[in-house]
């Protein structure tokens, strides 16, 4: 009796040290990959997504994804029905991207964006445009 006792009691002990070590779950307070919204650029590009590039005018005119949308969210009636007259005439995923992971504006326009096209399906570039210009 007293044999299995020991046996229970390690194997809890095990159980425990494994669980605060590493385990399956993750790490108190630790962030995950992906927030609620975001999206990997090689996911983004199986999806044949409607680009919208939410960095600066000047930014856009040097580089951008082909075919991409510029947006200025200080304009923003002017952004949403180039993009509405694009995705009506073929809803696709859209995704937002900006200069780089810190920045949000990505995040602000897609959760705009969520709220004026609640039917389409509206993802921000995990790491900006600096992940597609690696």
């Amino acid at each position: 009796m007293l044999r299995e006792l020991c046996i229970i009691l390690l194997l809890t002990v095990i159980g425990i040290a494994y669980s605060l070590v590493g385990g399956l779950s993750p790490q108190p307070g630790a962030e995950p990959e992906l927030q609620a919204g975001e999206i990997y650029l090689a996911d983004a590009q199986t999806l044949n997504a409607i680009w919208v590039d939410a960095r600066a005018i000047e930014e856009f005119e040097e580089s951008h994804l082909p075919g991409a949308l510029f947006f200025d969210e200080s304009d923003w009636d002017t952004g949403l029905l180039e993009l509405m007259n694009t995705w009506l005439m073929q809803p696709r995923p859209i995704v937002i991207y900006c200069g780089a992971e810190a920045c949000d504006t990505s995040k602000r326009i897609a959760k705009r964006l969520r709220e004026s096209l609640p039917d389409a399906e509206i993802y921000s570039l995990k790491g900006g445009s600096v992940s597609w210009q690696e």
